[in-house]
């Protein structure tokens, strides 16, 4: 038994000395550098991509919704008579313009490039923000 004992521990001795031993590092060369470079610009590039792609997609879905609103507006002025037709169909005409002026930025976006997208998004949102007020200052009106 003192015999096997002797083996056990002589095993344990030298299983936790190998343990202990590291491998080398690996150097690092100029070229793993340059690869995880390109990987991380590559992805900073497609997440850019993506996000460009939401922001296009919930900007066109805001158009639509305001066009549906400016048509709802023109119905309402076509209810009315005197000054208050004039007053909302000047209201739905000067939407029809803000709108038609926010395509316009977003079919420039759609081919900026990254330093240009954030001027142009920056510009579109507060289009987008003016023609909601806008909105909203005319819809208790038509009511």
């Amino acid at each position: 038994m003192k015999r096997g004992g002797i083996f056990i521990l002589i095993g344990l001795l030298a299983m936790s000395l190998g343990c202990g031993q590291q491998e080398p590092k690996k150097e690092v060369t100029s070229k793993d550098v340059q690869q995880k470079a390109t990987e991380a610009a590559k992805t900073a590039k497609e997440y850019l991509a993506q996000q460009q792609e939401k922001y296009l997609k919930q900007a066109q879905e805001k158009l639509t919704n305001l066009d549906k609103q400016i048509s709802n507006l023109r119905q309402q002025a076509e209810k009315q008579t005197g000054d208050m037709q004039q007053k909302l169909t000047e209201q739905a005409d000067s939407l029809q313009k803000q709108m038609e002026a926010a395509k316009e930025k977003l079919a420039a976006m759609k081919n900026a490039s990254a330093d240009a997208w954030k001027k142009l998004k920056s510009g579109m949102d507060s289009a987008m923000d003016e023609m909601e007020k806008a909105y909203q200052q005319a819809e208790p009106e038509n009511k």
